[in-house]
């Protein structure tokens, strides 16, 4: 790849470096010059500008980031990887569980080169569906090809989904006389939002008098695929009354204790091959604890050895201190997976707006919900299937913007954005859906993304994020989402067609 000044009429075709505002317009980087932009600048007196050419053999960062990203989520490996945008790629957990992370095939792919990167969380973290897990970058325009493959071959196994093994579990609370009610709720309700977390539903919950026996009874009743215990006095010793319970149900103890604060009274057993796990007076609060760790390592089927838990004192003081003194939730590990929905709305011909839901159908969206005339409600229902909300627009003036505020009305409370298609202009396809999904970022202030360049019109497809709901819901007449977007052109990213 070549980079470096060149005179203006040298400059089409070559990828932009640095953004330019040029009589008004934004020309971003990571852009293709063409030859309207070309004469933009020559017009705003500018005669030279910094762009990226791609040699013979080179590879555009986009096409770079997604090599290397398809040899991680492969098929089955639980993992789904975002359209590319600036050359990153983001990588998504399809299901709840755990990560387990090859460190050294990591370092690997890292290694091939500096502008080769791939960051992910830590090995054994807890991801929920959705859960951003790694992404690719690509830190310049474009980078030799063979780089890449050597890249793409070692992210092979970089990353893998342990999925939750377990559908429920029981939980055994013992009690002490004169013990508070709420102690025992609030037990139950933190120990069944972690469950809950990982998509397990808590089938069973007894509570039992603090006597090993009772337990031991409990425990050897239980029809639960695994068994929770959290005791109402603490376990100080492995011959204390959580233990003895565990060994009376003819269980086996592997672990007492573990390196990591809050959380060091936590045992670990076994019924058989039913796991068992004496949780720590901690676990009523809702704050990452050891037992969190062990826990979600039991809950995928992976139960930490004895070394395993042993290892986790690196990095197991998790108490609060001076400089963090507010409470951390169990909240969500990492970002998630924006969802989006889509707006299909026409007034037109029945083969553009069959053309826009198939666009929609095949894209990364999570919900579609189409606008059209009453008289065209038969001949899409077969065609948009049970999975696609219709509803009737009026036509044939005035409706754009009435249909889409109440289009607005209809998606999904937890949208995070949503795609507007048009069924009676230019179709978008599935993929350049997926591509306005990938450069949304309201991180990064990207929370309108539209098409433009040469055919720079403002119309769909555009993706809008939650910010706006509100204004494209106040929407009146034929006024459409033009003005809004104009308005906020701070918020608007550009995409090439």
């Amino acid at each position: 790849m070549k980079f470096g000044r060149v005179p203006l009429p040298e400059s089409e075709g070559a990828i932009l470096a640095h953004s330019l505002s040029v009589n008004g317009r934004r020309i971003r980087k990571g852009r293709k010059l063409c030859s309207s932009d070309v004469q933009a600048m020559r017009e705003a007196g500018i005669d030279e500008v910094t762009v990226a050419r791609l040699e013979s053999g080179d590879l555009h960062e986009n096409d770079a980031a997604a090599q290397i990203a398809a040899r991680i989520a492969v098929d089955g490996s639980g993992f789904s990887a975002s359209a590319p945008f600036t050359g990153r790629v983001n990588i998504y957990a399809d299901a709840a569980g755990l990560l387990e992370l090859d460190s050294r095939a990591v370092l690997r792919v890292n290694g091939v080169d500096h502008s080769i990167t791939l960051a992910t969380l830590p090995d054994c973290a807890r991801l929920g569906p959705r859960s951003l897990v790694g992404t690719v970058k690509i830190i310049t325009y474009g980078i030799a090809a063979d780089l890449v493959a050597e890249a793409a071959e070692n992210a092979c196994g970089a990353m893998r989904l342990r999925r939750v093994a377990f559908s429920e579990a029981g939980l055994i609370a013992t009690e002490v006389p004169g013990q508070p009610a709420k102690l025992t709720n609030k037990s139950r309700l933190a120990v069944e939002a972690r469950l809950n977390a990982l998509g397990i539903e808590l089938s069973e919950f007894r509570i039992v008098p603090h006597d090993a026996d009772a337990i031991g009874e409990s425990l050897r009743k239980s029809k639960a695929s695994f068994q929770l215990l959290i005791t109402a006095s603490a376990t100080s010793d492995p011959a204390d009354v959580g233990p003895e319970g565990l060994r009376a149900a003819g269980g086996v103890l592997h672990r007492f204790g573990m390196p990591v604060d809050p959380g060091n009274l936590l045992f670990l057993g076994e019924i058989g091959k039913r796991p068992v796990i004496g949780l720590p007076g901690c676990a009523r609060s809702p704050a990452l604890n050891g037992a969190d760790w062990v826990l979600e390592r039991v809950a995928c089927g992976i139960p930490p050895a004895d070394i395993d838990i042993a290892s986790m004192g690196a990095g197991g003081l998790l108490k609060e201190i001076a400089s963090r003194p507010q409470p951390r939730g169990r909240v969500s590990i990492s970002p998630s997976r924006p969802r989006i929905d889509a707006i299909v709305v026409s007034v037109g011909e029945t083969k553009k707006l069959n053309a826009a839901l198939v666009a929609a159908k095949g894209s990364s969206v999570e919900r579609i919900i189409c606008a059209a005339p009453t008289r065209l409600h038969g001949s899409i229902r077969d065609l948009a299937g049970d999975d696609v909300e219709i509803f009737a627009v009026p036509e044939p003036y005035g409706w754009l913007a009435s249909t889409i505020s109440a289009g607005i009305a209809r998606i999904s409370e937890n949208a995070d954005g949503i795609v507007l298609l048009r069924g009676d202009g230019d179709i978008a396809n599935s993929d350049q859906i997926d591509r306005l999904a990938a450069a949304f970022s309201p991180e990064d202030g990207r929370e309108i993304c539209r098409f433009g360049g040469e055919r720079g019109r403002m119309g769909p497809p555009v993706l809008f994020g939650r910010r706006f709901f509100e204004a494209l819901a106040g929407l009146r007449g034929e006024r459409g989402a033009g003005e809004l977007m104009r308005d906020a052109a701070e918020f608007v990213v550009e995409l090439d067609w």
